[in-house]
Order: structure tokens, then C-alpha cells, then sequence
């Protein structure tokens, strides 16, 4: 089993399984990965959307006929058949067919999504994370520190084969916060994939190098960049 994943931009990803493509968080796609695969046709399009920011959102996904959408139940999108439309509760599970969705909680809008496909556990945080703005009010920074323990909560103790990540350079010296406390409460096999950049793509610290030697990573520095990760 080998699955192979490509960078569109952003939180965006394109996931290719054994039996289809799941599509996270499309915003913009400028390698124009998700069309390519379209046109291909080989294998059907799954898109999830963690939430409505116009960052993780763009409707025009709907243009894409005979794609399943998977979506947080505040995601509007018209003209889409019933049975290939999914709105999600918070810890909603959902079972289609061989999949199994199930919607976690976020710490901004939406929430975040593990994908269970082709014997891979997959997850996309969208925009879960420990938001701590370094210049912020204490009470603004304590409030955003219990969001995050109150998710992690829900994640706690799981093991996942590939992880997306907020990694945002905008909180500077605490960039690493919260991607540094998922891993303290879950395991990841396969691959972490930092995402939501908003500037220069994510290097790893000597601190988080020493704390998760074992964790493999793929950082994606350009749109449309790809790898295969091969199973066992």
C-alpha cells in the first residue's frame, strides 16, 4: 500500500489512496493537481472542508461532477445532489461505504476531520491548533490554551498514519506550541505534514528535532510539491 499526497497550497492536499482522492481544505490549486485528477477520472474525488474561512473554502469545488463533499455542517455549498453532499456535527461519525469520517473539534471555526480509507488512518486538523499570540492579552492567550486542551481531549491516546498540522509563522516563537503538544498525546506511524504556513514553510528546532526524533516528516516548500509514502 503506498499513498501519494501533493501540496496545492495552504491547508490544501490532494491524497491519493488505492481506491480514490481525497481533497482537504481547497482554497487554491495553482499546479492544477485536482483538475488533473478529474480529468483522469480513474478514481472518485473526495473533498472535505474543515470550515468556511475563505483561506480552507472555495466554492468551486463544486464544479467537480460526481465528487462526494464531506463538510463542517456551517459550509453552504448549492447545486449538490443529496447523496454526494455530507454536512457534519462535531464528533459526528460518519460511515460511507468503505470509509469511515468522523469530525473532530478545531480551536477557531469548523472543525477537523480523520479519514479512515484503505487501511490508512488520516487526519486534517484544519485550523486546530494552540493559538497564542505572542503581544496578546493573558486572558486571551489562557482562553486559547484551554481550547486546545479541551480538543486534545478528544484526540488523546490515537494513533494516525499521516497528520496535517498547522505549523503558522505567524505566532513566532510559538509556532511550534501546538503541533509540539499534539504530539504529546497522539502517535503518528507515517508521515506529519506541516500546513497553514501564512509565510516561510516550517524548519524544525533543535528542541522539537530532540523531543519527536522519530516522527517522520514531509515539508512541502513550493505548491504542487508531492511525495509517495509507501506502506508496509
Amino acid at each position: 500500500m503506498s499513498v501519494q499526497i501533493t501540496f496545492l497550497n495552504h491547508s490544501g492536499f490532494a491524497v491519493e489512496t488505492d481506491s480514490k482522492v481525497l481533497v482537504f481544505d481547497y482554497y487554491k490549486d495553482p499546479s492544477g493537481t485536482v483538475k488533473a485528477y478529474s480529468q483522469v477520472g480513474r478514481k472518485p474525488l473526495w473533498f472535505f472542508v474543515s470550515h468556511w474561512h475563505e483561506d480552507h473554502f472555495n466554492r468551486s469545488i463544486g464544479q467537480f461532477g460526481g465528487a462526494q463533499y464531506i463538510v463542517n455542517e456551517d459550509v453552504r455549498l448549492k447545486d449538490i445532489p443529496a447523496d454526494r453532499f455530507h454536512a457534519m456535527k462535531l464528533y459526528e461519525t460518519l460511515p460511507l461505504g468503505d470509509t469511515t469520517v468522523t469530525q473532530y473539534g478545531s480551536t477557531d471555526e469548523g472543525g477537523s476531520f480523520l479519514v479512515e480509507t484503505d487501511g490508512l488512518k488520516i487526519f486534517h486538523a484544519g485550523d486546530l491548533n494552540w493559538w497564542h499570540w505572542l503581544g496578546d492579552t493573558d486572558e486571551n492567550n489562557a482562553e486559547a490554551k484551554s481550547n486546545f486542551d479541551r480538543e486534545m481531549k478528544h484526540l488523546a491516546g490515537q494513533t494516525f498514519d499521516i497528520v496535517f498540522f498547522p505549523v503558522d509563522a505567524r505566532l513566532e516563537g510559538a509556532r511550534e506550541w501546538g503541533v509540539t503538544g499534539f504530539l504529546k498525546d497522539v502517535s503518528v506511524t507515517k508521515c506529519l505534514i506541516p500546513m497553514h504556513y501564512f509565510g516561510t514553510p516550517w524548519t524544525p528546532s533543535a528542541a522539537f528535532k530532540q523531543a519527536y526524533p522519530d516522527v517522520p516528516l514531509w515539508i512541502p516548500q513550493h505548491d504542487g510539491d508531492d511525495v509517495i509514502i509507501g506502506g508496509q
